[in-house]
């Protein structure tokens, strides 16, 4: 089979939902973690491990003891994954741009997401760094005959450091970090899909090459944690991730200069927690956030809900609501042995409710 052809089709197989906002080049506003996600990814004003290194800096002037993690892979899938590879298998045998044709028409209005992370870090108190990386692929196929297609390399790299203020009520941190973006993000009609099969003779003939965007840029987050009593620990959060937003310089592969991402846009964040029932190594842990407060998008995809039964750190069960949809975890950490266990939903539409796609990830800690 040409090459060519096998190109195509990866356009129409590899899966991955984003949100309109992400289909247009906007990236996340942090690197999220698979315990935030489970708490409904309210985690501003918790930012009690390593997390805080992407969410809110000033958790980690309240970190009590090191820590790390150096092999922390996690596997994220849409449960319609399945469902894809199946009909693309069924349908794309004979490599024609009808069989691709036919598969967009029969998954017409749905999403497909498939990823892997890795996130060394280490932590100490009031200081850490970490490399956060994504690699995925994704597709919303539309009623129109088209495919919105993302998929590439994400890597955010945070240096962090914090201090505690006013006998310890107060925390504040900052980071430095670099961000890097690679990989394409783009609305793909049927005759661009129908060009990438075209023989390799045809001058006119298109590549997924030609549509590659890569960037480096440098940015700062700043944050802040107030708790004004230990009674229940009522904490406020806030944190400003990408200040002043974060442009990226275009890069280039084999003397070749690629395309170059869109800014990633300042984002200010805030939260709110308690912990109503705290008993020795016992705890509930309950929290609401409102993310990228300053950016134009629907007001019921901002705010979020999440909790935490927890005993210690060896055993933590969470639960939410994150974009208007249910989520739920689960972690167990002893000695050197760390699994984390999430189910979250994004949201396709534009605003919460709408289109939901429904995400399951593990992740486990092999070293550190």
């Amino acid at each position: 089979m040409r090459w060519q052809t096998l190109t195509g089709q990866a356009v129409s197989i590899l899966a991955l939902s984003s949100q309109p906002l992400l289909a247009k080049g906007q990236e996340n506003w942090t690197h999220f973690g698979l315990r935030p996600l489970a708490m409904g990814n309210a985690y501003v004003a918790v930012a009690d491990d390593y997390n805080a290194l992407f969410y809110n800096p000033a958790g980690l002037a309240r970190i009590k003891e090191w820590d790390g993690e150096l092999i922390n892979p996690a596997v994220t899938a849409s449960t319609s994954l399945g469902t894809l590879m199946k009909d693309a298998q069924d349908k794309l045998k004979s490599g024609e741009v009808s069989d691709t044709l036919d598969l967009i028409e029969s998954n017409t209005g749905k999403s497909y997401h498939v990823g892997l992370s890795l996130t060394p870090h280490l932590i100490f108190p009031h200081f850490g760094f970490a490399i956060g990386t994504e690699l995925g692929a994704s597709m919303v196929f539309n009623r129109n005959i088209s495919t919105d297609f993302d998929a590439g390399l994400r890597v955010v790299m945070p240096f962090t450091f914090a201090m505690n203020f006013l006998e310890d009520k107060l925390s504040v941190g900052a980071s430095l970090k670099a961000r890097l973006r690679a990989g394409v993000d783009r609305q793909f009609s049927m005759e661009d899909i129908e060009s990438f099969q075209t023989s390799g003779e045809d001058t006119d003939a298109k590549k997924i090459d030609d549509y590659v965007l890569s960037g480096l840029g440098y940015g700062a987050d700043v944050g802040m944690l107030f708790t004004p009593t230990k009674t229940m620990e009522p904490t406020i959060g806030v944190s400003i991730t990408d200040f002043g937003g974060t442009p990226y310089t275009k890069m280039e592969v084999g003397g070749e200069s690629l395309g170059n991402p869109p800014a990633t846009l300042p984002s200010v964040n805030v939260g709110f927690s308690l912990k109503p029932i705290q008993k020795d190594k016992l705890y509930i842990l309950t929290t609401m956030d409102m993310h990228a407060i300053n950016q134009p998008y629907s007001f019921s995809k901002k705010v979020n809900f999440g909790s935490e039964l927890g005993y210690g750190s060896i055993i933590k069960l969470q639960a939410g609501l994150y974009q208007g949809y249910l989520t739920g975890g689960f972690q167990f950490d002893v000695g050197l042995i760390n699994l984390r266990l999430i189910t979250y939903s994004e949201e396709l539409g534009a605003v919460a409710g709408f289109k939901e796609d429904r995400r399951y990830a593990a992740q486990i800690k092999l070293l550190l």
